[in-house]
């Protein structure tokens, strides 16, 4: 990851499902300068998640445990306005998170859903390892630019909610 202390190799992956979705994952790990308390409290709070999912314009908590997401990507010769939910499907709070989430896009037609897992270890100097692992599948018109054309969009954009979570630990630290 650029900018970013890793601790473990990342890992990436492409495929199509039997129905013809598209597939991207991911997976990887950050070591952040603080407690897995701090962290859970950041990963979890709709003002800082709007803050560090690139393009998100709104994420509101309807409940502990979903969230609604407006988030605005250009990809490619796109712009891409997904709405959809968020929701923590199983937690142990500060240790691991398992989310999974859908949104739809009208303009191009396109559907995403995600299943995504975070587990938080201390380090032995304070730190915060955070390893995660993602699945985004897509469907749609955004499918026809083909997972060589997105994967680099999406692992970027993942770079860089890591590195905005990093820089707000940093600004409370």
């Amino acid at each position: 990851m650029s900018n970013t202390d890793t601790t473990a190799t990342e890992e990436e992956s492409s495929a199509e499902s039997p129905s013809g979705d598209k597939r991207l994952e991911f997976a990887d790990a950050v070591e952040l300068p603080t407690d897995k308390d701090s962290v859970w409290e950041l990963i979890s709070d709709p003002e800082v998640l709007s803050s560090c999912v690139p393009g998100a314009e709104e994420i509101d908590r309807r409940s502990e445990r979903v969230y609604d997401v407006h988030i605005t990507r250009g990809v490619s010769h796109l712009t891409v306005s997904l709405e959809g939910e968020m929701e923590l499907v199983e937690m142990n709070e500060p240790d691991w998170v398992v989310a999974s989430g859908v949104a739809h896009d009208t303009k191009t037609g396109s559907d995403f859903d995600i299943l995504a897992a975070m587990e938080m270890t201390e380090g032995d100097d304070g730190t915060t390892i955070l390893s995660y692992s993602a699945e985004v599948g897509f469907s749609g018109g955004v499918s026809s630019l083909g997972t060589g054309l997105l994967r680099p969009i999406v692992k970027r954009d993942v770079e860089a909610y890591f590195e905005n979570v990093r820089t707000r630990v940093d600004a409370e630290e």
